[in-house]
Parts: structure tokens; C-alpha cells; sequence
């Protein structure tokens, strides 16, 4: 039984006809008799009973025609649902991310893409860059949103495609009794003696290497770290309570500006060169799934915008 013994099936009993029907389906009368004689043997019933004024559906046949819709109409659907996900109008997305360094601005976009496609199931993920990118490769999410320059091997690097997200700027953050004289802007290396905070590797994978490669290279020094913190609120606290500078994202600390506030002093980095670069990561393929494509766009639209 196919799919055109259904169609065939339903416009003959709707016109009530043979010849009304082979006009409708545009297929020759007998064509369109041979294929109801098959369905009714396939089937092993009658269908149909023939009259002077045409044919008509027997009990047997009223039954299946209630069927033969519900799967023409399942048929349909199922033809748009497929439509849709083909232009990323239906389906899942599933997005890691690093949480603190991405709040800031990824709510609004995630709540502009449901306003755009609200037939798209979306699972936002809390993952450090070294599970993006293991999650990633072995499909259990669709896209990252982290730094990698620190925790991605050569090999992983050939089986992912990325795109730059933003490029902001780095602060460090002083606990309120480490006063520079007034309109002193502090370099990296001012800080060559104070003691640093880092993150715990479950938290933020590879950002101690990011942390050392930034002092070596603008400042020229190892930093001493004091502890590591496993939260934002754990680092805001640590700061506050004088046990070390931080220095991050400028985007991270945007999300949680009034505790950093309380905590501690700012300071932009201004050496050249010194900022932060965020990324998308998604799964090498022929053809990037419309979903992650579309969301990508609006992703970069939104940072641009912002």
C-alpha cells in the first residue's frame, strides 16, 4: 500500500466518481480504476459499490476513508514540520556556554530568537570550553559559546568550524584598599606584586593558562595565585575581602556589575592588543544545520549592536 492509493482512495470517495476523480488527479480513468482494484485486493475488502450514477463507499470503505485522511493530513504535516526545520523554523538547539562571560547579553538574544522562531526548542547549558568542545564533537550539543586559544588540539581544531563572536576588553578588578595615585592609569605590570585570583579548571577550563599567557606577555611577569575560585560569587567575595586582584572579561563582569562594584576598583588594560575573544564552535559538516545558522547571525547582529 503507498501513499498514492490514500489520495486516490479519498478523491474518489469525495467526488463520488471515478471520472470527477481521474479529472482532479489529472490521471487517466482506467489508471485510476486499476489502482482501486488494487488497494481493495491488497486489502481484501470492498470499497466502493458501483451505481448508474457512479460509486459509493461501503461500510468498510466509510472506515477507511475516516483513516486515509488522517494520514494525508499526517502526511502534510509532517511535509511542513520538515519545511520548517529545513529553514530553521522548527526543531532543538542546544548552546553551551560559559555563563558569567555570556549572561550579559546572551538572554536577550536567546529571548529575540524564541519572539523569531517559537516552534524551535532551545536548551541553554552551563559547560567550561573543554566539555563544549568534547560535547560538541560528540553531537550532545548543536553549538559553543566560549574561548578556546588554550584547550582546543590540533586535531579537534580540523573538525570544527568557528566565528568570532566579540572582541572586548580585559579589567583587572582591586579589592577598594589598592588606591593608585589619581589619574594614574595602572599597565599590567603594576600589578607584578600584587596577588592574583584564578578559577577553578571545573568552572572555567584553561582560564589560569589564559590568565598567565596575558601577564607574561603584557606585563612580563608570573602572577602569584592566591586561590581559585569555583563562582562568580565566590570570586566577587574573594575580592572584596582582599585576598587578590582578578582579571577578566570586561563582558563577564558587565553581568554582574553591582556586586563587582561593591567588591572592588576597576581598571581597563590599555596595553595594546590586550583584549578578550569570544567564539562559536559547531561540528565541521557539509552544510551547517539552518537552526544553528539563523541563531549564529542574530548571535553576531545582537553583539554588534550592542
Amino acid at each position: 500500500m503507498e501513499l498514492r492509493h490514500f489520495r486516490y482512495f479519498v478523491a474518489v470517495a469525495e467526488e463520488s466518481s471515478l471520472g470527477r476523480a481521474a479529472h482532479r488527479l489529472h490521471v487517466s480513468q482506467p489508471a485510476l480504476s486499476q489502482q482501486i482494484s488494487d488497494l481493495e485486493d491488497e486489502l481484501g475488502l470492498k470499497l466502493f459499490t458501483r451505481n448508474s450514477r457512479g460509486v459509493e463507499l461501503t461500510e468498510a470503505g466509510r472506515a477507511f476513508l475516516i483513516a486515509g485522511r488522517r494520514v494525508l493530513v499526517a502526511v502534510e504535516l509532517a511535509a511542513e514540520q520538515a519545511q520548517e526545520a529545513a529553514k530553521g523554523e522548527r526543531g532543538r538547539l542546544v548552546i553551551g556556554s560559559l555563563g558569567a562571560a555570556t549572561v550579559s547579553f546572551l538572554t536577550g538574544i536567546l529571548a529575540r530568537f524564541r519572539e523569531q522562531h517559537p516552534q524551535v526548542e532551545i536548551t541553554l547549558l552551563h559547560m567550561h570550553n573543554r566539555a563544549q568542545i568534547e560535547a560538541v564533537l560528540n553531537g550532545s550539543i548543536m553549538l559553543g559559546i566560549g574561548f578556546y586559544g588554550y584547550v582546543l588540539e590540533e586535531d579537534e581544531a580540523e573538525q570544527l568550524s568557528t566565528r568570532l563572536l566579540l572582541r572586548g576588553p580585559v579589567v583587572i578588578v582591586c579589592p577598594k584598599n589598592r588606591r593608585f595615585p589619581k589619574g594614574t592609569v595602572p599597565k599590567l605590570k603594576d600589578f607584578r606584586h600584587d596577588k592574583f585570583l584564578s578559577i577553578a579548571p571545573d568552572y572555567a577550563f584553561g582560564y589560569e593558562q589564559w590568565l598567565r599567557g596575558l601577564c607574561k606577555r603584557f606585563g612580563g611577569f608570573e602572577p602569584e595565585i592566591a586561590a581559585l575560585a569555583d563562582s562568580p560569587d565566590s570570586l566577587i567575595g574573594m575580592v572584596a575581602a582582599g585576598r587578590g586582584v582578578f582579571v577578566g572579561p570586561e563582558v563577564a563582569i558587565r553581568g554582574r556589575l553591582e556586586p563587582w562594584r561593591s567588591a572592588g576598583d576597576f581598571y581597563p588594560l590599555t596595553e595594546p592588543e590586550s583584549y578578550f575573544e569570544l567564539f562559536a564552535i559547531w561540528k565541521k559538516q557539509r552544510a551547517m544545520e539552518s537552526i544553528t545558522s539563523n541563531f549564529i547571525d542574530l548571535l553576531v547582529a545582537g553583539l554588534n549592536s550592542s
